[in-house]
């Protein structure tokens, strides 16, 4: 009986485990990586395990759990379009890079979607604005984006849907015109060098050292010498002479 109820419990533990509470979709358009990359971003406990539905054509899925004991980072390989996460405590954070762009400026436009097999308690969905970007355009369904910005001064499109149900489709796309071609961080950086004020060139008689005496006064010492060798001189002959 109690080998019974042991198993209920720990099924129902299980299963209970089953919803995530906040789960936070990011897109990044564009920002360091040429092309698009979407962040997932939950907490985990070491009993609880997920599974979401991911496109094919993933350049790379880089894999992160922190905690207040360690550190873990791993680049995972994607079988049959499912990404299964890791039963490990900590804050799980999930980077897909996909689709690339032209290095030029032009129009983009990329539709995700996204589908998890978990409940979720709280989707966030955030689309990054690219620097620059010129018309951009964010839609996430039914859910309603307002524009937000972080410490770090990036402008998101967000919004939240309480209670997402599982294996529920939501496409995500946007669109926008790059008018210059590079990623905001190239961007953000042509700018910073653009802005840095030029230094005028060094004169020729800034290259030497600088001493703090004047130019009189070792003119003074000099003749103060002269005169007293001069006197030295003198006084010589006059014993010479004597003699």
């Amino acid at each position: 009986m109690k080998k019974i109820m042991f198993s209920i419990l720990f099924l129902g533990k299980i299963f209970g485990q089953s919803t995530i509470d906040t789960l936070a979709v990011t897109v990044y358009p564009e920002f360091s990586y040429p092309g698009v990359a979407i962040e997932y971003k939950f907490d985990s406990d070491s009993m609880s395990q997920y599974e979401f539905e991911i496109p094919s054509g993933i350049d790379s899925v880089l894999y992160t759990i922190s905690n207040k004991q360690s550190e873990f980072e791993k680049i995972l390989e994607i079988e049959n379009n499912i990404l299964t996460t890791i039963k490990q405590d900590g804050n799980h954070t999930i980077y897909l890079f996909l689709d690339k762009f032209v290095s030029s400026p032009g129009p983009r436009d990329f539709l995700y979607p996204f589908k998890s097999a978990a409940n979720v308690d709280a989707l966030i969905i955030s689309f990054q604005v690219p620097f620059a970007a010129k018309d951009f355009i964010a839609d996430a369904d039914n859910i309603v984006l307002d524009k937000v910005r972080d410490q770090n001064g990036l402008t998101f499109m967000q919004g939240i849907e309480n209670d997402y149900s599982e294996s529920k489709m939501k496409e995500l796309f946007f669109s926008y015109h790059n008018p210059h071609g590079f990623t905001s961080i190239q961007y953000a950086a042509n700018i910073s060098t653009e802005n840095v004020p030029s230094e005028p060139p060094v004169t020729a008689s800034e290259r030497f050292v600088r001493y703090p005496f004047l130019t009189w006064e070792p003119m003074i010492i000099f003749l103060l010498l002269t005169l007293v060798m001069v006197f030295l001189y003198e006084s010589s002959n006059k014993k010479e002479k004597n003699s």
